[in-house]
């Protein structure tokens, strides 16, 4: 098998007890170039110290994450939101990143009306699209799961996203996740249309069975999410962008040292990327 991890990132959120530096000099130790970047993590370091450090290590950014949720009041509220995510996108393009993760936030205090909040947040999109074309940072949309549609995000669906996109055009695309997707019944349509040119990055990591709480993420290889057939219809389709491992793990990965979880996501993600060994550790 290759040991090229050309392709493969970690998502720092799967590290959370690494501070940023630590968590730069922690993935390239172990041979991965590529880093999506949290946004609390990028603000305590510093946007400038950031870009320095990536550059020092040649180190690449699949994405920059989360966005400003959309989920606020009328009128002010909204264009400060969007006026942050003009600020995230500006960030992003300083250290290098492909996308802003658009989270958008689930419902808005006080409201019953889902459309009419999908409705705001499309018009947010387009809000941001102008400078996303001038700093050349894509908006990525990222269908959570419909159990996030209350408090996280009310994009729920791969179609909608694509239909967003299709919209959108050229200055956004699609970041599929496998736990977010993994269960619709038009996953593997919806990569098809999309095709490899809209699809950004692409997220992994795996749904347990019995899973306990919302923040329960499974390594790669220990739940129930067909990975391998996955990774062939991206092959199929001529994907060949980037890789990322995100795994949410309050019981379990991230409570383990930063450095056994790193070595756990190459053994089962890599060497050879995307086609996961499922070693267990």
């Amino acid at each position: 098998m290759s040991d090229d991890l050309s392709r493969f990132a970690i998502n720092q959120i799967t590290t959370p007890k690494w501070t940023m530096p630590e968590a730069l000099e922690g993935y390239k130790r172990q041979g991965i170039s590529g880093i999506a970047v949290w946004r609390q993590f990028l603000e305590a370091y510093g946007v400038a110290q950031t870009r320095k450090h990536l550059r020092q290590l040649e180190m690449w950014v699949p994405s920059l994450c989360t966005s400003e949720w959309l989920n606020v009041g009328v009128g002010k509220s909204m264009t400060a939101a969007i006026d942050t995510n003009r600020r995230l996108l500006d960030a992003a393009a300083e250290i290098g990143a492909a996308c802003l993760m658009m989270v958008v936030g689930g419902m808005p205090p006080d409201s019953k009306d889902i459309a009419g909040q999908r409705a705001r947040v499309r018009d947010a999109l387009f809000a941001l699209l102008p400078h996303a074309r001038e700093v050349g940072v894509k908006l990525g949309l990222e269908p959570l799961h419909p159990m996030y549609a209350g408090d996280r995000s009310v994009l729920n669906s791969i179609k909608v996203a694509n239909d967003l996109c299709d919209e959108l055009g050229d200055g956004a695309g699609l970041v599929p996740d496998v736990y977010h997707c993994w269960w619709d019944p038009v996953f593997e349509a919806e990569l098809r249309r999309a095709g490899p040119e809209r699809i950004i990055t692409f997220h992994y990591c795996d749904w347990l069975v019995p899973t306990r709480n919302l923040r329960d993420r499974g390594m790669v290889g220990d739940g129930v999410i067909d990975i391998p057939r996955i990774k062939g219809w991206l092959d199929d389709i001529g994907y060949a962008g980037p890789f990322e491992l995100e795994v949410f793990s309050e019981l379990d990965w991230w409570e383990r040292p930063p450095e056994e979880t790193v070595r756990v996501a190459v053994e089962r993600c890599g060497p050879h990327v995307g086609a996961p060994s499922f070693n267990r550790a």
